[in-house]
């Protein structure tokens, strides 16, 4: 595929994870509840941005949920993406929390905005990253 296209791919990734961050983000601020599934979106946001970068960046990645390890592929492109494996070790537990009720604990308020404030940093992080290579 050529680049131009991998690039415009790759922005259709990130639009879609600022759908979903703006989703979590909107729902903790107007409903205060249905935490699991904020806290859900915020993995889902993190994950469209890091395979957008992967693909920005015209990796393959595989059809995988697990942000730690999209993460560490995105390292082999930029070493300071490793800063950030805590953070998606946290965020990544969410894809099962709210799919799973009965292995895993509910997400509550607290865990809610700890999610919208990981997300936050990491989205931040990859658009300067995207702006740095673009420039």
């Amino acid at each position: 595929m050529k680049q131009v296209n991998q690039k415009k791919l790759a922005q259709e990734w990130f639009d879609i994870g600022d759908n979903e961050f703006g989703f979590a983000k909107a729902g903790f601020t107007e409903l205060k509840d249905f935490y699991p599934q904020i806290c859900f979106q915020c993995q889902q946001a993190v994950e469209k941005y890091l395979k957008g970068f992967l693909i920005y960046h015209q990796k393959k990645f595989p059809k995988i949920h697990d942000l730690t390890q999209l993460a560490k592929l995105c390292a082999n492109i930029d070493k300071d993406f490793l800063k950030f494996l805590k953070d998606t070790d946290i965020l990544g537990q969410y894809y099962l929390t709210s799919r799973y009720p009965l292995e895993y604990p509910k997400a509550e308020e607290n865990q809610a905005r700890e999610a919208l404030q990981i997300a936050e940093k990491i989205i931040r992080f990859v658009k300067s990253k995207i702006k740095c290579s673009r420039g």
